[in-house]
């Protein structure tokens, strides 16, 4: 393919906003501020993107299901303090890591149970687990800050691999490369865009979707699971507050990232994308001396805008969000 050839199939992705807007926000905030293409704020914002596309690609998922996972962020703090207290308590870093995976991953299979079980929307579904997650974590931290004492775990998260790459980017890139093998080259993946394109077809061709929404819910709750334990990690400490509004900027990735909430499709690499472009701005804000109360305002404005954005590309076409 020629370079002409394929910066016209860039423009014409669904990413391409995306990457347009990232390209955008460096070349702005640089031109502000030349200390945010330092080596130290440019591996802030990997480190940053890294933990929130982790998350971001579970939940491209979900939403190419046409569905909603609002317990993400919960998911994140829970196996953050579960990690904190077993290092806390002296248990092998190895046995930590893999306690608090399978307790994200647990906690999404619940999800997707309550889900088949109680013939539930998932928003519904995952709305109530975020609060029964919160609970049991203020439960268990008693409202306190688990302080996480373990230089190795931390270096896993903000140290360099080969010298000048991120440690949490090096786990990103592993984790988008399993997910999009998944999602593109294996039945599950397939299974996955048909029910979120139409689930009536999806089921007169033989496909289980009450397995799919399992395996889904549970995937996307070992990604939240990955991000807390990097989130702790980078913090060196875990309590309630590690993965608050996780759950909406999961979904802001996603959908500034060009996967539709009207599902049957999803761009992981707009996801991870997106990640970078909020993480950028973010530390764009910070270092041009813009107040962090403001950054809300500003996530929101691009959410809506991605939106209207989908709303066009999509056409006069209305179909509803959710199947499960």
């Amino acid at each position: 393919m020629t370079v002409p050839g394929a910066i016209k199939r860039l423009l014409a992705a669904d990413s391409a906003a995306a990457v347009m807007a990232l390209i955008s926000v460096f070349v702005i905030f640089s031109l502000i501020n030349s200390r945010f293409l330092s080596s130290l704020n440019i591996h802030g914002i990997i480190v940053s993107a890294s933990i929130s596309a982790i998350t971001g690609l579970g939940m491209t998922l979900i939403i190419a299901m046409r569905a909603l996972d609002l317990s993400v962020g919960s998911i994140m703090g829970f196996s953050a303090i579960v990690a904190a207290e077993l290092l806390a308590g002296g248990v092998s870093l190895w046995l930590v890591i893999v306690v608090g995976l399978l307790a994200g991953a647990a906690l999404g299979l619940c999800n997707g149970l309550l889900i088949i079980l109680l013939r539930l929307p998932s928003f519904i579904a995952t709305l109530a687990t975020l609060s029964m997650i919160l609970g049991g974590e203020l439960l268990i931290t008693q409202g306190e800050t688990v302080t996480i004492r373990n230089a190795t775990f931390s270096r896993m998260v903000i140290g360099n691999v080969w010298d000048h790459v991120p440690a949490a980017a090096a786990v990103a890139v592993m984790v988008f490369a399993a997910i999009w093998i998944v999602f593109h080259r294996t039945p599950f993946g397939r299974h996955v865009a048909a029910i979120g394109g139409e689930i009536r077809a999806a089921v007169g061709a033989g496909i289980n979707v009450n397995r799919v929404t399992l395996g889904v819910f549970t995937l996307v709750g070992l990604c939240a699971a990955l991000s807390g334990l990097m989130a702790g990690a980078e913090l060196q400490n875990a309590d309630s507050t590690i993965g608050a509004g996780a759950e909406l900027t999961a979904i802001a990735v996603v959908v500034v990232g060009g996967t539709s909430l009207t599902g049957g499709r999803g761009n992981l690499f707009g996801t991870v994308c997106a990640s970078i472009l909020l993480a950028a701005i973010k530390a764009g804000l910070n270092v041009a001396n813009v107040s962090s109360l403001y950054e809300d305002l500003v996530f929101g404005g691009i959410l809506i805008v991605a939106l209207m954005v989908d709303g066009l590309r999509r056409g006069t076409r209305r179909r509803g969000m959710l199947v499960v």
